[in-house]
Formats: C-alpha cells, structure tokens, sequence
C-alpha cells in the first residue's frame, strides 16, 4: 500500500549553486552522496519524514532517466516518489492500470562517509513520468537514507501539497485512484488558473490541474513550454504563508502553507 510522498527530485546544472540556492531559501541542505549511473545529490529532510532530492550529474549519463528532462526540458522540479509497504504489490497495480515503468530494480548511493544506501525502486517512463510516482522500498534501513537535520530557518516541517500539470485529468486520476483506494476531491487553483481532482494519503496531497481556459494562464503556458509535469511543490511552515519568486529558486515553483 502507497503510505505518502517519500520525496520530491529538484534537477540542477549546477548541484552546488543549488544547494546554495536552497541554503539562502531557509533549509538545511547536507550533502547525500554517489549514484553509481552518473548523478549525485543533496538531501533536505523534514520532520515528517519526506525529503527534497536535490540532483545533477557529475557525468554524462543520456541514458539516465532524468538527463533530458534536465538537459531538454530545463530540469526544477521534474518528479516525484511515494513509499510503499508493498512495493511489488503497488507496482503490479501500476503495470496494471497500463503505467510504462521499468521493472524493479535495486539502486544505491554511497554516502559522504563511506555507507552504501541501498533501496529497491522503478522508474516511470513516456507520457506517464512526473505523473504518476515512482516508488520505492529500502534495503538498508530508511533511516540511513533519510537527511538527519529537520530543523529549517523557515520553518518548514513537511510537504503539504504537488500540483500536477497535466491537459487529460481524468486519464491521471483514474490511475491513482485504483493505486490508492479512493477517489479524488474536486479543487481549483486560481492562482495558476486552473482545476482538478486532489488525493491525499499520509498526510500529503496529489493535485491533478488541468487549465481552466485552454490558452490563457500560468499551468496553460507551463505545458505549452513542455516543461517537466510537476508544476508547484507546497511545503507546511511554522512560519508565515508566502510564495517564492521562481527567480530566486532556479525556476522552482514553491509555496509555504500555514496550519
């Protein structure tokens, strides 16, 4: 069974101006290690035990299956993965409902000092990548994944919310729908000019938004630039309720949320 977001993946050309970028944005960034197959990242963990995958390449690696919605699509926020108590069970009922995904597969990183962090995951492929999660299940212990420092500057304990972008809810949402066991909840997003369908599970939000006017809008123009699906991440903060200019988050769409 899919329990909540296990983590969000920020794509950079630079991993080191990002973790700056996100440092002067008011979070604890620690660096996460080596990927095997070409990228490396930092972490930014939460008190409610998501967490930001900060990536980049120090490498070529076009086979990978971030580097051209890096390299072709401008990279920001380009995916998502929730976790699972059930991994073969929840990627069976993906495969099902006709999701192009690899199979799963072991991956790992080797921490900055010296622990290999190994874990079982899959990836999501074509016209269903950064809308439909990929997800994961650990091999060695999730605490030896997961960034140890939760506290930030401004506050935030946690992911409230990702807005997907995306022309067909309905084709999305009945996938998630049979993932997670229920249906989703009819809301607009005014702000980007659009509505949809939300699901929430573990305490987090699935938001599937469509354009209200098909040529008019910000979400309209995020998918006419045929940028990565995810289009907004919404963080809960003890602190005040306020959006990011994209300009000092690499393009980033980000909103904190008061309780």
């Amino acid at each position: 069974m899919i329990t909540g977001i296990d983590h969000i993946v920020i794509a950079a050309h630079s991993l080191e101006r990002a973790i700056e970028t996100w440092r002067a944005l008011g979070f604890t960034v620690v660096e996460g290690g080596r990927h095997p197959y070409g990228s490396y990242n930092a972490l930014i963990g939460f008190a409610d035990g998501s967490y930001i995958e900060l990536l980049g390449f120090y490498e070529e690696s076009r086979d990978h299956v971030w580097w051209d919605l890096l390299h072709e699509r401008g990279g920001g926020l380009i995916d998502f993965c929730m976790a699972t108590d059930d991994i073969r069970a929840d990627h069976a009922a993906f495969r099902a409902q006709g999701v192009e995904c690899s199979e799963l597969v072991e991956g790992g990183r080797s921490r900055p000092d010296g622990y290999t962090v190994k874990w079982i995951n899959n990836k999501v492929m074509g016209e269903w990548q950064g809308l439909i999660p990929f997800i994961i299940e650990d091999v060695t212990p999730r605490e030896e994944r997961l960034p140890r420092e939760t506290d930030h500057a401004n506050g935030v304990t946690g992911i409230h919310s990702i807005a997907l972008a995306t022309g067909d809810v309905a084709r999305f949402a009945t996938v998630m729908a049979a993932a997670l066991g229920v249906e989703g909840v009819a809301m607009t997003y005014n702000v980007a000019r659009g509505s949809g369908l939300r699901f929430t599970v573990g305490g987090h939000a699935l938001d599937y938004m469509a354009p209200s006017r098909a040529v008019d809008g910000p979400l309209a123009a995020h998918l006419a630039g045929n940028r990565p699906a995810p289009y907004v991440v919404g963080f809960e903060t003890t602190g005040p309720a306020q959006r990011f200019d994209p300009a000092d988050t690499e393009g980033v769409r980000i909103e904190l949320v008061s309780p």
